[in-house]
């Protein structure tokens, strides 16, 4: 399924007509249309605001069968706004909005520095999932999992 039939089946699984999609978010009845159409494509701006007013998964509407991970630091890139740019401004679909905007690196770190920072979140981490890691098994875990992303993977 392509994105012109994601975002119809979204605004018809919601009940709405082209003119009731398009007031939603703020656009015309035509540029609805033309998207579903394959006319033309929403601005990244507007697949947020589809994705945060009818909690679709950004994924789900990118055609990506799971959720993927930011290939620097592994955070995992469900919502629109978690996903940085290229050089263009368009959506990066390998890394987060933290490691990457405007087609380069945020930061430049180590893999190492990567780790450490990735640390900081392992309280949020271990609540949300149930898991209970040291930070030196997180820390090792993370060495092992990040070395396999994009960023990180020399080999």
């Amino acid at each position: 399924m392509n994105l012109a039939e994601k975002i119809s089946d979204v605004r018809k699984q919601s009940g709405l007509t082209q003119e009731e999609f398009a007031e939603k978010l703020f656009v015309t009845r035509q540029a609805v249309s033309r998207w579903e159409n394959c006319e033309t494509t929403p601005t990244i701006d507007t697949l947020k605001a589809i994705s945060d007013l009818f909690k679709v998964d950004a994924n789900a509407l990118l055609g990506t069968a799971q959720s993927s991970v930011c290939q620097s630091c592994a955070m995992p890139l469900a919502r629109f706004e978690d996903l940085g740019t290229d050089a263009g401004g368009s959506a990066s679909e390998e890394y987060c909005a933290y490691c990457f905007k405007g087609g380069e690196f945020t930061h430049n770190r180590t893999l190492e520095e990567m780790v450490e920072s990735n640390l900081k979140f392992l309280a949020e981490f271990n609540a949300g999932n149930g898991t209970a890691y040291s930070e030196d098994d997180a820390r090792t875990i993370l060495k092992l999992h990040l070395a396999t992303l994009k960023r990180w993977n020399k080999g």
